[in-house]
């Protein structure tokens, strides 16, 4: 039996943009899940923001010296607040999506 055969017996289409956005239409968010998409959009401009706010020393020999001579835009404090902005959000949106499956079950059990 030839690999390739059976490769195109099992291969399925990939699907198309019509599809796709037919399957995202049917996702509804609630207003925990938005909330939490709107703070991670918040909480990545504020990393920008707060990693030129406060930046740290450009060269290694000007840390002893007790002066920075030139400074830095301060990625470790950006994606410091990235993540920390990662985790809260992720929560927030968890706790949505468990409001929404337990709206689900409830509409089912109603019927």
């Amino acid at each position: 039996m030839n690999m390739f055969d059976e490769i195109e017996k099992v291969k399925a289409e990939l699907p198309r943009a019509k599809t796709i956005g037919k399957e995202i239409k049917k996702v509804r968010l609630n207003f925990y899940q938005i909330f939490a998409l709107f703070t991670y959009f918040v909480v990545i401009v504020l990393g920008i923001i707060f990693g030129n706010l406060f930046p740290t020393c450009g060269t290694s020999s000007a840390l002893y010296s007790g002066v920075c001579v030139t400074t830095e835009f301060n990625f470790s404090l950006m994606l410091c607040i990235w993540f920390v902005g990662l985790i809260l959000c992720l929560f927030i949106f968890a706790i949505g999506h468990i409001i929404n499956l337990l709206e689900a079950i409830n509409r089912k059990l109603k019927k």
